[in-house]
């Protein structure tokens, strides 16, 4: 016999587990807990030592309002102020008008440094991403002392546990080390990201029905949605084109993440978690002195102070060999 409460009881359960697979937008559905030393040797030291192809980021503070994202979306308030529509398409043209608009910053980085156009922005985002604060792509690194260095910052005390993001890699189509790949993945950058008020929003809707009319959707949001389909999750992509002597002392990767749409600052995890064997590890801040101590022992280089100066790290691993 047909039972309505059960068909519904089993529409909603198949709901929730959707929504639960898609809408992990701090990456809570694969964290652990790090709560002793010998946590932390088990769960993550040994995997490193162990040579994996692994990659790390490190943030100083576990707070779900802090998304993993490119600088240049982090405040994608600022970039939506002069959208009518209070939606823009980010792509390597948006990117490339950014820079330029920078006073002579494209000029100058064009003279010193290499060719700049929206086919190659790859060496241009990556300098800006170090030194502009604003790019597409994400900071990770391939050892984990200098992920673990940018999250402890040298502090003695600690009032709020830490993250250590690992990505490990699945398919090598994922990952280049080719400048000309780099800078195609970048040509065919394709994020949509909106910026919605609250109250903005229940005044449009109010608008919208005193006038019986219907939000207008441009043709390219609606094309970029029948792309995407239902699961308007990021594709992510790993770059290893080191551009500078920084960079190369960090063994730093970069993250780029594309064609999907950002609300605020939120988006769908679930292609990533696809892509790569992603697991947010929170440290509990009671340990993080004692990381700290054994990075100091172990590569005392890669402390948080020598991370922007190669110079003084290399003084230092020559002094640490002397000793």
């Amino acid at each position: 016999m047909f039972s309505a409460r059960e068909h519904l009881k089993e529409k909603l359960h198949s709901l929730n587990s959707r929504i639960s697979e898609n809408l992990d937008f701090d990456f809570s559905a694969v964290s652990r807990r790090i709560e002793t030393m010998d946590d932390f040797y088990r769960l993550i030291m040994n995997d490193f030592l162990s040579c994996k192809r692994l990659f790390y980021r490190g943030e100083r503070i576990d707070d779900p309002n802090r998304h993993l994202l490119p600088t240049m979306l982090r405040h994608s308030k600022e970039l939506l102020k002069d959208s009518d529509l209070g939606i823009i398409h980010i792509d390597s043209k948006f990117i490339y008008d950014y820079y330029s608009q920078l006073g002579n910053f494209v000029d100058v980085f064009s003279s010193t440094m290499g060719k700049v156009d929206v086919e190659h922005l790859y060496e241009i985002c990556a300098f800006a991403q170090h030194y502009c604060d604003f790019s597409p792509l994400i900071d990770f690194t391939k050892s984990l002392y200098p992920s673990l260095s940018f999250a402890l910052k040298d502090r003695e005390n600690f009032e709020d546990d830490i993250i250590l993001y690992v990505l490990e890699l699945k398919n090598e189509d994922d990952y280049t080390n080719n400048i000309n790949v780099a800078n195609q993945w970048i040509k065919d950058l394709s994020v949509y990201a909106g910026h919605f008020d609250d109250k903005a929003v229940k005044s449009a809707v109010r608008d919208m029905i005193s006038n019986k009319q219907l939000p207008v959707i441009p043709d390219d949001f609606k094309k970029h949605l029948e792309r995407i389909g239902s699961n308007p999750s990021p594709k992510a992509k790993l770059i290893d084109v080191p551009t500078n002597t920084r960079m190369k002392f960090q063994q730093g990767v970069f993250l780029l993440l594309t064609d999907f749409q950002l609300f605020n600052v939120t988006y769908f995890t679930k292609n990533i978690r696809e892509q790569f064997s992603i697991t947010k590890f929170i440290i509990n801040k009671d340990i993080c002195n004692d990381v700290r101590k054994m990075i100091n022992d172990k590569a005392p280089w890669y402390s948080y102070k020598y991370l922007m100066d190669v110079e003084g790290a290399f003084k230092e691993a020559i002094d640490n060999n002397i000793k």
